[in-house]
């Protein structure tokens, strides 16, 4: 198939190759903008320079996580995630925040590390009582 454009030839591939100029025009800045933040987790000191609003977010969204998805080595009914949901259930995204503060304030060693693992820890600490009346995984037999 040819196309004609401005009394010269333009082929197919021609275009094509225009589509692809444009996307990597458009793709191209935002992965170097995202490059420097992709090599580095947030940790508690980047954190705590974060808006309220954004941290208590932060915050939220991974207790939802941790209320949704199973773990990774969970089988059904998935005890852990339903452990979560039970205690997670009526807690505010303020209450959570205030909750990994609390529980920075004393853990500071465990605090030095990436901000997701501080905040899954957080949790547990918070959903203990629930957490603790999760059955033992029993180990798998080989097939």
């Amino acid at each position: 198939m040819k196309f004609m454009y401005d009394g010269g030839r333009v082929t197919l591939e021609w275009l094509s190759m225009l589509a692809a100029s444009r996307a990597a025009a458009v793709i191209i800045p935002l992965l170097i903008l995202a490059a420097p933040s992709a090599g580095a987790e947030l940790t508690y000191k980047e954190f705590s320079k974060e808006p309220e609003a954004w941290r208590r977010g932060y915050v939220f969204a991974i207790s939802r996580y941790m209320s949704t998805v199973a773990q990774p080595d969970e089988e059904p009914p998935y005890p852990l995630r339903g452990a979560f949901q039970r205690c997670l259930v009526n807690t505010t995204d303020d209450v959570l925040a205030r909750r990994v503060e609390a529980y920075v304030a004393s853990h500071r060693a465990s605090s030095e590390g990436p901000m997701v693992t501080v905040v899954v820890r957080a949790l547990f600490a918070l959903c203990r009582a629930e957490v603790e009346k999760v059955p033992a995984p029993s180990p798998k037999t080989p097939r």
